[in-house]
């Protein structure tokens, strides 16, 4: 009964008329509100901490119209946190903290790895995030463990982690593996050899992936180098048999080059140089010994 009588009042030509130019005179007296008192725009985005975004990035990343009309903001507050997280290497979350006002807190990235690839030096984070060593907003990281690990080297032959000509912003979400990259690290660290390893490459040998192990020589400059497997757990049968051929990783002479990818035996050559560990492998008949 109650709808036919809203049914039946609407059908009325005088009512209709008379609720629309009431519906006219509120919008208007809104709208003469909202340009006299502002009461919709936002009144404050503060960041937690202080000083963890420049007010530009957390101003000027609002569109007219979620300034001019903060439920709009309120309703696309993730595409504002992933716009302002492809520019700044932090995690971005948005919460309402009263009529138009609202927080942004603010947790910077923490760089697991240093990562040389494609001529420049990058960090990467636990979420495969990649972003450049030198940008800006690395100023809010403070001193990271990433510097303290030796480098990773990406080879040209392994796959693009980004398609730069594709992605916009400064951090890109990458396809580096980073727990089997954490696994060739681990094993590092579990075989001792950590201090005396300066650069860690991911490349391929004979169409298979490989690592290769690039250590300090007695002045600083690169080492003996150590071509591996890439799954890390095939790294202790190696590692056992230099430490009983040398002592330890740290006898090994500076021009020696070893191969152990090979099931059953490891292959050793002398190099007159050590190589450049950013660059290509040179043919080399390498020398046989056994385990």
């Amino acid at each position: 009964m109650k709808l036919n009588f809203w049914v039946r009042l609407w059908r009325n030509r005088k009512i209709r008329k008379f609720l629309t130019v009431l519906a006219a005179i509120l919008l208007g007296f809104c709208l003469a509100a909202e340009g006299r008192f502002v009461f919709m725009r936002i009144n404050d985005i503060s960041v937690s901490p202080p000083g963890a975004l420049p007010q530009y990035a957390v101003w000027g990343t609002l569109t007219p119209a979620q300034e001019a009309f903060w439920p709009s903001f309120w309703y696309s507050e993730k595409q504002y946190a992933s716009l302002i997280e492809q520019y700044y290497p932090v995690k971005v979350a948005v919460r309402i903290t009263g009529w138009g006002r609202f927080n942004i807190t603010v947790e910077p990235l923490i760089p697991l790895f240093k990562v040389y690839w494609a001529g420049k030096f990058w960090y990467l984070a636990d979420d495969g995030r990649l972003w450049s060593s030198s940008l800006k907003g690395n100023t809010q990281l403070g001193a990271n463990k990433a510097e303290s690990l030796p480098v990773l080297s990406w080879g040209a032959d392994r796959t693009t982690p980004i398609n730069i000509s594709e992605a916009s912003g400064n951090v890109y979400a990458s396809s580096l593996p980073v727990n089997k990259i954490k696994s060739w690290y681990n094993s590092v660290e579990k075989l001792a050899w950590a201090k005396n390893v300066k650069f860690v490459q991911a490349g391929e040998s004979e169409g298979s992936p490989v690592v290769r192990l690039i250590f300090y020589a007695g002045n600083g400059a690169n080492g003996a180098q150590l071509l591996l497997p890439e799954e890390a757990g095939k790294w202790l049968k190696t590692g056992a048999a230099l430490k009983k051929l040398y002592g330890g990783i740290y006898n090994l002479p500076a021009d020696l080059y070893i191969d152990g990818t090979y099931r059953d035996k490891i292959l050793i050559r002398n190099l007159k140089q050590p190589e450049n560990p950013l660059s290509e492998d040179k043919a080399v008949k390498p020398k046989k010994l056994k385990q």
